[in-house]
């Protein structure tokens, strides 16, 4: 997958080469139920019952958590199902930009929800090199969740998981290009009620210290939308970011 390219190819390349992984560990958002119950329905109606079945390629699940339930799907008792197609590379780790939705049923509920939580599986890799094209359906049925409060006040959101404003492609530092060296940072921070970005740890980097001050550099622009929870901002702690440097192929 790696290459080493020209020197006159690298200076036209820079930062544009950065490609920005996507966010860990952050929900879907929560909006108020602004649908009604018979198009629900009638979604429901439509939709296949019984997803597909996994197609990991001989990898084993070593962590599998589980994705935030839409609060509008809740709100208007929908279930489903997304397909998700994506690579892991080596370690058994996601690879967040080749993340893609194959199939989602009904549409227009799940595919964010399901996108952030494929962000935070792992598998056993005991191949040890990249497998592509891994298949991987995330299920939501209702049974065993809380209903939603029914004196909650209807113009109050409940719950909203922050997004992300902001998405900033770090540069591509200038030696590591020439060096034709690839790498990733993962960083770890809090987002306050006001959506920016504080106390940034560098927690994994490879190569070690390559890239870690642009990373540091791009998380600090980093702004969100921040957590709802009973109509206010709340802080989030111990939130996982992660940034790809790739050369162009």
């Amino acid at each position: 997958m790696k290459k080493i390219i020209s020197h006159k190819r690298l200076s036209t390349a820079r930062s544009a080469r950065a490609f920005l992984c996507a966010l860990s560990f952050l929900g879907l958002p929560g909006c108020a139920a602004d649908g009604s119950i018979s198009q629900s329905s009638s979604v429901v109606a439509n939709f296949e019952v019984t997803p597909p079945p996994n197609f990991t390629r001989g990898l084993l699940e070593r962590r599998a958590p589980e994705p935030l339930y839409p609060l509008r799907a809740r709100n208007l008792g929908v279930e489903g199902w997304v397909m998700l197609g994506f690579s892991v590379n080596a370690d058994g780790e996601v690879i967040n930009s080749s993340i893609r939705t194959i199939q989602e049923q009904p549409e227009g509920y799940f595919e964010l929800s399901a996108t952030n939580a494929a962000r935070r599986l792992s598998f056993q890799n005991i191949r040890g090199e990249l497998v592509e094209d891994i298949r991987y359906v995330f299920r939501y049925q209702l049974e065993g969740l809380d209903p939603p409060s029914p004196n909650a006040p209807a113009d109050i959101i409940q719950f909203r998981e922050m997004l992300p404003l902001r998405l900033i492609t770090p540069a591509y530092p200038e030696v590591a290009q020439e060096l034709g060296l690839e790498g990733f940072v993962v960083l770890k921070f809090t987002v306050n009620e006001s959506g920016a970005v504080s106390d940034i740890v560098i927690d994994q980097s490879e190569p070690l210290g390559v890239f870690d001050a642009e990373a540091i550099r791009a998380t600090q622009r980093l702004r969100f939308d921040p957590r709802i929870v009973v109509g206010e901002p709340v802080r989030v702690e111990e939130v996982s970011y992660r940034f790809d440097w790739q050369l162009p192929q």
